[in-house]
């Protein structure tokens, strides 16, 4: 099956990996590797206790750039020759919802997740996340099982 365009999404851990192996293979798709970001809101009381409050704002962008940075490492590690394109955006409290939104704004045609299946019983094998995009999601989401 052909899609023009996939969304292949990471934490950065192991589990996550799984996915590129797979969405390597997809050699005639356009394959961008998404992270969201942990969500970095400190409470206005701290921000009020900071001698510079641009401090908070330069670590956000340190961390943005960093994440940016091992995003295209990943790129060129695991999709040598293909069409790449990577994107960290901002965390929310919901990252199921912030991905659904990111492949609905970017014409995404499938979504590619690693199931990582930890919650009680594993969420019946696959994480909270990912049932939440294959309940959200307007395209395709093709679940890859983490490895045994």
């Amino acid at each position: 099956m052909y899609f023009k365009n996939v969304l292949v999404t990471t934490d950065f851990s192991d589990v996550s990996f799984a996915a590129f192996a797979y969405a390597a293979n997809m050699e005639h798709s356009h394959i961008t590797i998404l992270n969201v970001m942990q969500d970095w809101n400190a409470p206005p009381l701290l921000l009020e206790q900071l001698p510079d409050p641009d401090t908070l704002t330069k670590y956000r962008e340190d961390i943005f750039k960093q994440t940016k940075a091992k995003l295209d490492l990943i790129a060129q590690e695991h999709f040598h020759n293909l069409k790449t394109h990577t994107e960290a955006i901002p965390g929310t409290d919901d990252p199921a919802a912030a991905i659904c939104q990111f492949a609905n704004e970017n014409d995404i045609n499938a979504i590619l997740i690693a199931g990582h299946g930890r919650g009680s019983l594993g969420n019946l094998f696959i994480g909270s996340t990912v049932q939440k995009i294959l309940q959200a999601a307007r395209c395709p989401v093709i679940v890859v099982p983490k490895a045994r």
